[in-house]
């Protein structure tokens, strides 16, 4: 019987592999949401539904929840995805950009799992999928506020896996490392705020030469997007999936390494790159 998939910043990277490759391959209904509602169209031409929406206006993402319960009935999983990257030091990030990253990140993706809880409670069924990252484990110079949302929402999907496993509803977390997505390259051009001739320009020039470096090596978006297909479809799942090898190294260093040490392994990684 073909189930009812809702996946939030569909409109590039993950998001829209995963549902195009629902679409291509499968018979589930693929419900698509992201704030720039045209960029959609190309799911919708292969046989999507959209409902735009932005994540941090609760009404919308209220109104797409109700909206796709009475088109189809169910919502039976959920891809929580949306969600961008945001570069630069703790004291120069402007405070709205920063309440933006916790918005979206954070609240974006809190309001998503809590609109979907209530029609999942009552057919006593249904999976949350969240794409986490590495970064759930660690920071680093120049990344720390991207982080900190990423460490956020490790915490809340592991409470929240606890607080309804009983009630037939399953909570997946996906953690990537890098990966070859339009995502870096956004983060990079877009949101990447560093203050010419500051005390921290030269390191954040060497935080941004090392990402570009690190994107340009990264692997495709392939693996990461099938792993997030398994944890919406199969039978039995993992409580969380880490995809590249770059997640495995970074959540190993996170345990093993004393805070000193950490410190001056990424910082060597980063001056490495010139």
């Amino acid at each position: 019987m073909p189930k009812v998939i809702w996946i939030t910043g569909a409109s590039s990277g993950f998001g829209m592999a995963v549902a195009m490759k629902l679409l291509k391959e499968t018979e589930h209904i693929i419900c698509v949401s992201a704030r720039r509602a045209h960029l959609l169209d190309v799911l919708v031409r292969q046989g999507a539904h959209a409902y735009p929406v932005d994540v941090t206006r609760s009404d919308q993402l209220a109104e797409a929840c109700h909206s796709i319960q009475d088109d189809f009935g169910t919502i039976d999983a959920v891809l929580v995805n949306a969600g961008f990257g945001l570069y630069g030091t703790i004291e120069e990030v402007p405070e709205d950009a920063v309440r933006r990253q916790f918005e979206v990140n954070v609240f974006g993706a809190v309001e998503t799992m809590r609109n979907v809880l209530l029609p999942m409670r009552k057919q006593g069924a249904g999976r949350i999928v969240v794409t986490s990252s590495s970064a759930a484990h660690v920071s680093s110079a120049g990344m720390g506020y991207y982080a900190a949302t990423k460490h956020s929402i490790r915490a809340i999907g592991t409470a929240l896996r606890q607080e309804v496993q009983d009630l037939g509803i399953e909570v997946v977390m996906v953690e990537p490392g890098i990966v070859k997505t339009s995502f870096g390259q956004v983060a990079l051009d877009e949101n990447y705020m560093a203050v010419e001739g500051s005390d921290y320009h030269g390191q954040m020039e060497q935080v941004k030469a090392f990402m570009l470096s690190a994107f340009t090596r990264a692997p495709g978006v392939e693996r990461t997007r099938d792993m997030m297909v398994r944890a919406l479809l199969d039978q039995r799942v993992k409580p969380v999936y880490r995809t590249t090898p770059g997640s495995l190294a970074l959540n190993f260093a996170s345990k093993v390494f004393p805070p000193a040490l950490y410190d001056a392994v990424v910082k060597q990684a980063i001056r490495r790159i010139r």
